[in-house]
């Protein structure tokens, strides 16, 4: 189940032809904004200003100019993406968030925040 979750979260972020019309327009849409977002992510990121959660999501740890306001897009965004995967795989949104917050975790870059299983916070 979890590797299917994978699979289909790597597809759905690359925008495959799978998707029916409807959700490849509004995972479009989600994938534009989140990738506008991205050098903001990664600036507060590598700042210490915000990490990678163990759901999935993205958490203030300090203090930052525009933090909440970015965290809050990212996140509105990711439960969004979160929602039409789990549509498609037949899992909870949750799941495929704690799916998703290992891929994260794993392809983060060194000195980043994030969150393990037992919910512990680590730099990479």
């Amino acid at each position: 189940m979890i590797t299917r979750i994978l699979f289909v979260c790597a597809a759905l972020f690359a925008l495959t032809a799978a998707a029916p019309v409807a959700q490849a327009q509004s995972a479009a849409e989600l994938r534009n904004k989140m990738a506008q977002r991205l050098p903001q992510l990664d600036d507060l990121k590598a700042k210490g200003a915000i990490g990678e959660n163990n759901r999935g999501f993205v958490e203030v740890r300090a203090a930052a100019p525009s933090a909440d306001r970015v965290v809050s897009d990212e996140n509105r965004d990711r439960e969004a993406v979160y929602a039409l995967i789990a549509k498609e795989t037949g899992a909870t949104p949750e799941a495929v968030g704690r799916a998703r917050a290992k891929q994260i975790a794993t392809q983060s870059r060194s000195g980043v925040w994030v969150q393990d299983e037992s919910g512990a916070w680590k730099k990479k």
